[in-house]
């Protein structure tokens, strides 16, 4: 096999880290659909072009962007995707408007999902903060 590039990638590295790394927990979720690419260490990057792919536990899934957006509209009901010199942002919202996300990418599918794990992590602190408050008595843990 030829020695691969990033710059053969059609997606940035940045990307691929993210789906690596922090995302990986939710990568590691999904089954591989046509569209999507994987990248293992072995075989370097490869679309999906047949469902059901399997994978090996070292490979890596970097979802597509019309799946991350389906995604995102589970977390969000209003969003939007903009591009600007070279940079792509995902703003989220609620159904009052108010903002869950605003996040700024390289690239469209990795600025949705950082949305995607902002907003999750956002829920998942508050209701941390929200289980402390409530054993505490309804008082701040700060106030102890």
């Amino acid at each position: 096999m030829a020695e691969e590039t990033t710059e053969q990638w059609p997606f940035p590295r940045s990307y691929l880290k993210l789906c690596q790394g922090f995302a990986r927990s939710l990568t590691s979720q999904l089954d591989p659909e046509p569209g999507d690419w994987l990248w293992g260490p072995a075989n370097g990057v490869e679309i999906v072009t047949m469902p059901p792919q399997g994978r090996s536990p070292e490979q890596v899934l970097l979802p597509r962007l019309e799946r991350l957006l389906r995604l995102l509209q589970e977390e969000a009901p209003v969003f939007v995707l903009d591009y600007n010199q070279g940079d792509y942002a995902c703003l989220a919202f609620d159904e009052a408007g108010r903002s869950l996300a605003n996040v700024v990418a390289p690239y469209p599918a990795e600025a949705v999902l950082r949305a995607i794990l902002f907003i999750r992590a956002e829920r998942a602190a508050n209701v941390t903060r929200s289980s402390t408050h409530d054993r505490n008595g309804g008082r701040d843990a700060m106030m102890q």
